[in-house]
């Protein structure tokens, strides 16, 4: 990502306005407050709010994109992949709460339509790599053949927003990446080939 150092901390100032504050205080004006600069020194970096926003959404893309590559990048079986793209989601999360709180919170993609275009497409790449898993999962026998496959990507990615959404609702009241670990081997229970049931499908 092409992001100067004092790009990437203006940006990470603007997602804890943000996720404190709320859409309506992330403005040029409070954000240099909370750097202790002037207005100017901002817009010398970003000439509009939506440029930051956008920004901000290209951050958590980029994030993204490097835990794909990697995942990619390594021989794992496809339950192994699915259970490394999950669990990072937590991990990330857990270790940038803030983040969470913009990047699940519906008043950001209600302001401007062009943002909600932009995450549908961040959204529609996790899908088509985490659905390129189980589907490679159902060819070798490792995941049942009888399941749709996006129905399964519902259930892993949208169990897995839930559980977020539940976690930010809570003030942080639990152990995200515990509480997601327990949910995704519950769902690998479900959705994996048996070796004793292997012949069935």
């Amino acid at each position: 990502m092409d992001i100067t150092d004092k790009q990437k901390q203006i940006v990470q100032a603007a997602i804890k306005v943000f996720a404190r504050q709320g859409y309506a205080k992330l403005t040029i004006k409070n954000l240099a407050k909370s750097l202790g600069v002037t207005d100017a020194a901002l817009y010398r970096h970003f000439p509009s709010k939506k440029e930051l926003i956008l920004t901000i959404l290209r951050y958590f893309e980029y994030v993204s994109c490097q835990v794909i590559q990697e995942i990619n990048n390594q021989d794992l079986s496809p339950i192994e992949r699915i259970s490394r793209f999950v669990l990072n989601r937590y991990e990330l999360f857990a270790k940038e709460p803030d983040l969470a709180m913009v990047m699940f919170s519906e008043e950001l993609f209600k302001n401007d339509p062009s943002f909600n275009d932009y995450f549908r497409g961040i959204m529609h790449t996790h899908r088509d790599e985490v659905l390129g898993y189980i589907k490679h999962g159902q060819e070798v026998g490792q995941i049942r053949k009888d399941l749709n496959p996006m129905h399964l990507f519902c259930i892993i990615v949208g169990s897995m927003r839930f559980t977020v959404t539940q976690w930010n609702l809570s003030r942080h009241s639990f152990d995200l990446l515990s509480e997601g670990t327990r949910l995704l081997n519950t769902i690998k229970k479900l959705i994996e080939v048996r070796y004793n049931e292997a012949s069935d499908y």
